[in-house]
């Protein structure tokens, strides 16, 4: 990707309005159930306002840095210090707004029922708490993503691209960066087997056959709404195909990467007969693919398909 943090900073920033969005509706429904019951200006009211307010500073450090760790492990980037303080200082940052926002909203209420001073002792635990709570998560974070991309056999989503001559638009549109990069980690472990570089070579060909011929089965200009319906229909289709192509060859990895005595050969064949049929439906579109996949299955089971 161009950028990648600046991307993700866009994608928390959704996150944290989707947040501000469920407690502006949360606080709605809080002042209809207290104004119905002649309570909207007690203590109680007031307090539940407030409390609403915690719930989004709760979830704040869990939600936006869910959204980091699930970036950067689709797209293989590490977690540097440098972009643990950008998320440090946004987080701050915006919880600050908030807490002023709910100040300006909550305080004056607060003081005008003799409970100023809770209201500010309330506002410091809740920056301790967000504090620690940040903290906590940015741990997290960081374990979860390093873990994963200094592992150094999982391949980034440019490696992805140029490997199997596919766009990117492509490989999210099927969704199969992860079965991808899962594919490839097992490949990285049986690659230096000299006996097997062209059966690998075989089976990313295959892959790289079926890509283009997905991206290249596309109509952009359709005059009719007919037409329209029925190349989103087929695109649906071709989609979910490739998908389960893709994801049905795991199992034949997981086999490869085991001591020739430890497979086992019914788990190939059972996933070779799935790919098979796949391949060979939709009127054999895609069975000009299976002598691609031929010799893997050979090598693992010794047999001819």
């Amino acid at each position: 990707m161009d950028n990648l943090d600046d991307r993700i900073d866009t994608l928390i920033r959704d996150k944290l309005v989707s947040l501000i969005q469920q407690n502006v509706a949360r606080i709605k429904r809080t002042t209809i159930k207290f104004t119905g019951s002649n309570k909207k200006h007690t203590l109680e009211h007031w307090q539940a306002k407030y409390d609403s307010y915690d719930k989004v500073f709760r979830a704040m450090p869990r939600e936006m840095l869910r959204v980091e760790r699930e970036v950067r492990l689709k797209f293989v980037s590490p977690l540097t210090d440098a972009r643990v303080i950008r998320l440090k200082t946004m987080i701050n940052s915006e919880a600050e707004i908030l807490i002023q926002k709910r100040t300006d909203e909550c305080r004056p209420e607060f003081e005008k029922l003799g409970q100023g001073d809770l209201f500010d002792r309330q506002v410091q635990q809740t920056r301790e708490k967000l504090n620690e709570n940040l903290e906590q998560q940015i741990q997290k974070c960081l374990d979860s993503v390093n873990a994963e991309t200094e592992q150094g056999h999982k391949m980034d989503v440019q490696d992805l691209m140029k490997i199997y001559n596919v766009k990117e638009s492509t490989l999210h549109e099927i969704n199969i960066i992860s079965p991808l990069q899962s594919i490839n980690a097992q490949l990285a472990k049986v690659n230096a087997d000299p006996g097997l570089t062209d059966i690998i070579e075989n089976l990313q060909q295959g892959f790289r056959h079926l890509f283009q011929d997905y991206q290249k089965n596309r109509i952009n200009d359709v005059a009719t709404m007919e037409a329209r319906k029925k190349v989103k229909m087929e695109v649906a289709r071709d989609t979910m195909t490739v998908r389960e192509i893709v994801i049905t060859t795991q199992p034949f990895l997981e086999q490869l990467v085991l001591p020739e005595d430890r497979r086992n050969p019914e788990v190939v064949r059972k996933s070779w007969s799935k790919v098979f049929e796949i391949l060979e439906g939709q009127e054999g579109r895609w069975a000009s693919v299976i002598p691609n996949f031929n010799p893997l299955y050979e090598f693992m089971c010794g047999e001819e398909n």
